[in-house]
């Protein structure tokens, strides 16, 4: 099989049914052209970007986790698109998991919206208060603004919405109060 009909193969294998195809593809496909030959990855690499497009999570999932492995940044603003599209809504955990080991540094507000829209995910809201814990972040006062702002409009919400019992609050729980320590963590700066 010469170099093209590989990389014909791994692109077909990136849909395959077995998760451990479609994921080994993806990985293959990440590195593939080696280091001297730049623009082989690079298109390559715009492949595996696409796939966050996908409507079959299978595809998305595996390509997320290459980056995530290989710590691949350029892919913070397509995964985070890929976050935020309604249709994901079911399917988009390992998407945010995928974050956890990227550089989101300039995506404090994006990162928060993820979360106030993540009502009732906790697999969502675990994964993005692990990058908002971990990170540290560059943001303008107009961002830390808005956070608050938009954390205003369902704060006195966010239990019921994520059907969280007052008074039985759980450790593992991402009760309102957990939730403003992390707004609280920014708004200071506003001082």
């Amino acid at each position: 099989m010469n170099k093209k009909q590989r990389v014909e193969y791994l692109k077909a294998a990136v849909f395959s049914e077995d998760w451990n195809v479609a994921q080994d593809a993806c990985g293959k496909l990440f590195h593939f052209g080696g280091r001297f030959n730049k623009t082989k990855r690079k298109k390559h690499r715009q492949f595996l970007i696409q796939l966050l497009d996908q409507e079959k999570p299978r595809a998305r999932n595996a390509a997320a986790l290459t980056f995530r492995l290989n710590r691949y940044s350029a892919a913070v603003i397509p995964l985070l698109h890929a976050i935020t599209k309604p249709e994901n809504s079911k399917n988009r955990g390992t998407l945010v998991y995928a974050l956890e080991k990227l550089k989101c540094h300039h995506h404090l507000g994006d990162l928060f919206s993820v979360l106030f829209g993540a009502t009732g995910n906790w697999e969502v809201q675990n994964h993005t208060l692990r990058v908002l814990e971990e990170q540290i972040f560059e943001f303008t006062r107009e961002e830390v603004q808005k956070v608050a702002k938009d954390w205003n409009v369902i704060r006195d919400n966010w239990n019921i919405l994520n059907s969280i019992d007052e008074k039985h609050i759980s450790q593992l729980d991402f009760d309102r109060k957990l939730i403003q320590s992390f707004v609280d963590d920014y708004l200071v700066y506003l001082q």
